[in-house]
């Protein structure tokens, strides 16, 4: 029997911090946001493993250990000019059926409490980096950028509805760990 899983995780770590914009440090932002999660997922009941604020991704990459059927979510805070706007979802260029199922969901959820432009799935050669070793773990993946930092009415609205977006994400991890 498998142990249910799935592997939440801020995307940015001591040594390296994200982006900066408007006051607003990525990894500080995410690190509150997958705390926040953590906790809805222990109220739930949901087993889970995440990184380290300490770690690298790859330090973080090379410790998990997620199976097929477990769930891997790398979240982050999208940069650009001040006027970017919106949400997007990254998925393997190989991304099973399932992890384009979760990351729509996840994509179309999160621009509806938000209120701001959903700007879809991508495969990770649409990213800035063209491939995300994240997202090439056994299992369902994805890695959201849930809206620009640069931008201050996505921050405004990411504040507003965090609480909503930590419920989502967390339901969704749940959903789509078929390890249950």
């Amino acid at each position: 029997m498998s142990v249910e899983k799935v592997f939440p995780s801020a995307g940015h770590h001591d040594k390296d911090s994200g982006a900066v914009a408007n006051g607003y440090v990525e990894m500080k932002e995410m690190d509150r946001f997958r705390n926040l999660l953590i906790e809805y997922l222990m109220f739930k009941g949901h087993r889970y493993i995440t990184d380290e604020n300490w770690e690298t991704n790859t330090q973080y990459q090379s410790r998990i250990k997620p199976v097929k059927g477990d769930v891997v979510l790398d979240m982050h805070l999208n940069a650009a000019g001040p006027s970017a706007t919106g949400v997007e979802v990254f998925v393997s260029n190989n991304a099973s059926d399932k992890s384009k199922s979760f990351a729509k969901e996840l994509v179309d959820g999160c621009a509806e409490i938000m209120g701001i432009a959903n700007r879809g799935v991508k495969p990770e050669s649409k990213s800035a980096r063209g491939r995300l070793g994240i997202l090439n773990k056994p299992g369902i993946a994805a890695l959201v950028e849930f809206c620009f930092i640069t931008n201050v009415n996505d921050m405004e609205a990411f504040h507003d509805n965090e609480m909503r977006l930590v419920q989502l994400v967390g339901d969704l991890l749940i959903k789509y760990d078929e390890n249950k």
